[in-house]
């Protein structure tokens, strides 16, 4: 080869390598602005659920204060409007970061309460010192929570990157965020029971799933294949965000705007989370209804009866209970939430099902339907019964005869739950109707 060929050869190996550096580089700074963009909408969000539970807290100390129904009723507004901006940020974070189990139970469980609250001065009934307790307790834990998260927004503030092992701050150097997140978890080890008649009773969580228990191991990429199949959408679209290790342990991964947590043992859809909005309404409550129980049967979970739904923000939430031989098993509880704008399923919670599904024996009982019916009281119309099962605070679960009753006076509907056994009242639940759904107190 002559010098000149040998000089256009080295000139043309120098020019590849500088395209191949290009690329590389490129390639990094498209990385790079992905990870800062990611690190941005962690922070974003992180500061978000710090400031919900700043609110949080400031709304339950005036409540322990309040001497006014009308004073608690409104704190009691305020207070559900911001678990739900709470939960909104907690979804958006990385799940292997944060502790799901416990700090969604917390504000789930205070947006129930006081939403529990707000229907019973509705209903002119006074707030017993017990319940007021509640609200001292809720205040305890939210002071706690509230700190934690306060001085991780602060760590992020100041630099830290959210989803590495250690963070660096000025002259000190501290465990990373998913460490911090994660002691947050022993703030709750001995959360309390709170007893109320809430749509998140722990009376249908507080036991050993024994579905689960006897399920075999499924691997990560099963799961994703599930959680694809949840999502509705294709399997490479699913992201692998990391483990759920709370009492019912899942993989999650996350799509769009959405968190799944599927269970590591049986390859369970166990729950949905949504960081987004809907702003408008399409559809009506029938069509969502149908929507939602063509979901579960697609994942699987047959014979569910829708009992009772909500209309908030767009989404219509419907509860599911398990139905087989004309009985109802209220433990056995998945609720689904639809966009109204499109019909697509938005959330999912199906703890309660996974929880106390079992193969029951049947009902079970010693009253006659009308032996049970003698029991009610003579102010009470019936317009319908059926047989159920519900769970009770102890664990177990007692087999009843529900009557759909009205007032001969007020024409205000009630639900009597008359044990089929001893027939006496199990519960005695009273039905609110308005635009936004049915619910119970």
């Amino acid at each position: 080869m002559t010098k000149r060929g040998y000089i256009r050869l080295f000139s043309y190996a120098i020019a590849f390598a500088a395209v191949l550096s290009i690329y590389a580089i490129m390639n990094m700074t498209t990385a790079n602005s992905y990870k800062a963009q990611l690190e941005l909408n962690y922070q974003q969000s992180l500061n978000e659920l710090s400031e919900n539970l700043d609110s949080i807290e400031t709304n339950l100390t005036k409540s322990v204060y309040s001497n006014s129904d009308k004073m608690l009723m409104d704190i009691s507004k305020d207070l559900y409007a911001e678990c739900s901006q709470a939960k909104d940020a907690l979804s958006r974070l990385p799940v292997e970061q944060m502790n799901l189990n416990s700090t969604y139970k917390f504000i789930t469980q205070a947006s129930d309460y006081a939403s529990y609250i707000a229907n019973k001065i509705a209903a002119n009934q006074s707030i017993s010192d017990e319940e007021h307790q509640n609200l001292t307790k809720l205040l305890k834990y939210s002071k706690e929570l509230n700190e934690s998260v306060s001085n991780m927004a602060t760590i992020a503030n100041n630099g830290a990157d959210i989803d590495t092992d250690e963070l660096k701050a000025k002259e000190m150097k501290i465990s990373s965020l998913s460490h911090s997140f994660s002691a947050t978890s022993k703030v709750f080890k001995d959360y309390p029971t709170l007893l109320y008649d809430g749509p998140f009773a722990d009376a249908v969580l507080n036991r050993k799933s024994t579905l689960l228990e006897k399920a075999e191991q499924v691997s990560r990429e099963n799961a994703r294949e599930v959680a694809a199949k949840a999502l509705g959408c294709n399997i490479s679209e699913v992201t692998y965000s990391g483990e759920d290790s709370g009492d019912m342990p899942c993989y999650t991964f996350t799509y769009s705007q959405k968190t799944i947590g599927i269970t590591k043992k049986g390859g369970y859809a166990a729950y949905i989370l949504y960081g987004g909005k809907i702003n408008r309404s399409s559809i009506d409550k029938d069509n969502a209804i149908n929507l939602a129980q063509s979901y579960l049967n697609m994942l699987g979970y047959s014979n569910m009866e829708s009992t009772y739904y909500a209309i908030n923000n767009n989404i219509c939430t419907i509860n599911f209970a398990y139905k087989t031989e004309n009985t109802t098993y209220y433990a056995d509880l998945i609720k689904v939430g639809v966009s109204m704008d499109n019909g697509k399923i938005v959330s999912l919670e199906a703890q309660g099902y996974l929880t106390n599904h079992i193969k029951r024996k049947g009902f079970d009982c010693k009253l006659t339907k009308s032996e049970a019916q003698s029991k009610l009281s003579k102010n009470l119309e019936v317009i319908n019964c059926k047989k159920c099962v519900i769970p009770k605070e102890n664990g177990k679960e007692a087999n009843c005869y529900e009557f759909r009753c009205k007032s001969s006076e007020t024409k205000e509907e009630v639900l009597i739950y008359i044990n089929a056994d001893k027939g006496y009242e199990e519960d005695i639940m009273l039905l609110l109707y308005s635009d936004g759904g049915t619910l119970t107190k």
